[in-house]
Parts: structure tokens; sequence; C-alpha cells
């Protein structure tokens, strides 16, 4: 493994640093999609594209908000906890970072004189960095890409019980030196929903809905972060998108009167019902009736040889079948996708 320190940066490779992108998703952590309200408090949990680690079952992650930034706290177990992302998950990674370097900052808070270890890794080498002084510390960090890796992560991890770790800032991006103000190698939310109206194949960056279930699992753990089994998973936490093919879409109703079944509504390949997003409702009828007018006159006998009509009134009257298949309005059909990358 080859690592060159930030202090010997030329101009070339500064000016070659910043035409390239921020390799970290969700750096900043601003984005907490499984955050969940309760009692006007917020819980955080995982921030979105984020991988953690707790095999003790004693840690806990979310966000701090007094100082605006991502905290863990090691609970009291001493088996090693982990926050850690898989950086190299955009289209054509393999063209891209092997045989490069990558460089690495983390800006984070430690509340004592604990160890604490930043890893950057291709599976093959690593660049790592401890450090055992509290309060505010950077790590930076530097590797070059083995030909043969399987992948880029970045990892944050400790093994000291109950130390709290305050994370404000991670970026990374291929050259010679870390550049925390570079765009994003993602362009747009992981997660979200996108439409196509003129093709049937979805963007390298996007996953088709309109196809049976896919697993996220090795390439895909940052979506797997957003989605979190909302729609079912294939076991051993590896989330499955949502099989979109022939519904359509329906706003989220949060608790309003518009859509009145909507504590009633089932879960979509997962466990999560009711007034939720992700969730379904099947085609229904509201409740109708078709008044059917008519009269009979019921002539009387006509003396004692007359004819005599007699009708049923009570005798029920269908209209007939009409209608087709399904009850639907007019539309068009639509490729729905999900930003991976």
């Amino acid at each position: 493994m080859e690592k060159i320190m930030s202090g010997n940066t030329s101009l070339d490779d500064l000016l070659f640093a910043m035409q390239q992108r921020n390799l970290v998703y969700n750096g900043d952590f601003r984005y907490y999609s499984n955050q969940v309200l309760t009692g006007g408090l917020v819980t955080y949990n995982c921030p979105d594209g984020w991988v953690f680690s707790n095999p003790g079952s004693f840690a806990s992650v979310g966000f701090d908000v007094a100082s605006n930034s991502c905290f863990i706290n090691t609970g009291g177990s001493s088996q090693t906890v982990s926050l850690h992302q898989a950086i190299h998950e955009f289209p054509r990674w393999q063209q891209t970072l092997p045989g490069s370097y990558v460089s690495a900052t983390v800006i984070m808070n430690v509340s004592g004189n604990y160890a604490v270890d930043v890893a950057l890794t291709d599976g093959i080498d690593a660049d790592t960095v401890t450090k055992s002084s509290g309060g505010d510390l950077q790590f930076d960090l530097q590797l070059k890409v083995n030909n043969n890796a399987t992948g880029v992560y970045l990892a944050i991890e400790c093994t000291v019980p109950n130390v709290r770790i305050k994370i404000s800032q991670v970026y990374a991006n291929v050259g010679m030196v870390a550049i925390g103000t570079l765009p994003g190698m993602v362009q747009g939310i992981i997660g979200e929903r996108r439409q196509y109206v003129g093709t049937e194949t979805a963007p390298a960056e996007e996953i088709s809905l309109c196809q049976p279930p896919v697993s996220l699992g090795a390439g895909y753990t940052r979506l797997n972060s957003v989605v979190n089994g909302r729609f079912g998973s294939s076991g051993s936490g590896i989330s499955l998108t949502p099989d979109m093919r022939g519904y359509f879409s329906r706003s989220w109703n949060n608790g309003a009167i518009t859509d009145p079944d909507a504590g009633q509504r089932t879960a979509l390949g997962g466990s999560i019902t009711g007034d939720n997003v992700g969730t379904v409702e099947q085609d229904i009828y509201q409740k109708h009736n078709h008044p059917l007018i008519w009269s009979a006159n019921q002539p009387g006998m006509n003396g004692n040889a007359g004819p005599v009509t007699v009708i049923n009134t009570a005798q029920q009257s269908n209209t007939g079948d009409a209608g087709g298949n399904e009850t639907r309005p007019k539309n068009i059909a639509e490729l729905y996708t999900i930003k991976w990358a």
C-alpha cells in the first residue's frame, strides 16, 4: 500500500482533486429517512447511506441537534462498534477507482481520551489512523486502490465502552488531497422515485420498480439503509424493492380525511400497514346505488270472464353487467424507478 501525506501535495495535485466529486454520500448527515416521531420527540436512527454495526446491542446512533453532527454512543460493550459506508457504490466504479489514489477526511469530537479508529480500505489494502486524544479531532487518510479491489469502504470504529463520538463531516475523493466542498458523486437523493415515459430501461443510477422485487445486497447498501425493509427483506437485513407493476401512486394521507380508509391500508411486501408511506389499497367502488324507475298498470277483472294480468312487484330487476375488468381513470404507462447512486 502506498501513502503520500497531504503535506507533500503539489498545486497540480490540488487542481486535479478540485475536478473530482465527493465519494461520500450524506457526509454532513442531513438525511435520516428512518427517523421516528413519538410524542413530539425525534429518534433519528442511522443516517441514510451509512451502515451501523452494533454487535453488542448496547450502542446507539443518531443525530445531535446541538452540535449538528451524527453521534455514536458505544454503550457498555467492548465489541467493535462501527459506522461505515461503501463509497464505491456508483456505476462503473471499477473504471474509476482501481489504480487511483483516494483521500479522505473525517472530522469528529470524542468525549475523552479513548482510542478511535478511522479506516479506508479496498478489501485488500488499507490505511488506518488511530487517535486516543479527546476533543475535536481530524483524521486524514489516503489509499491507492488496488487493481483487484472489491470495493472501497470508509469506517469509523471504536471498541471502548461508553464513548460518545460526534461526527460532523466526512468527505473523500479521487486525488492526493481530500476537499470538503466538492459536489457529490450522487446527484439527487438516494431512494428518490423517478418516472419515464419514453423508455423501458432504467438509467444506470436507478433500479426499475416495474419488475419483481430486487434484493438490495452487495452494491446497494446505501439504498438498503433508506428502504430498511419497508417492502420486505430477503434475509440478513437485505431489503427488497417494491413491485409497483400496474399500480397508480397516491400521496400519503398523513392523518387527513382525504383517504378515508387509510387506517386499513396493507403492506406491499413488508410489515408496515395503515396510514404510512409505501402501503397499498386495493381497488373499490364508493358506496352508491342505481335507482331503477318503472311503473306498471295492473288491470282489474272485466266481468267474470275478463283477463287478469298479474305482476310480482317484489321480484328483483337487474341492470345487467357493464364496464371492464377494473375501475380506472385515463392513464399513460410509465417506467417507475428508484435511485441508488
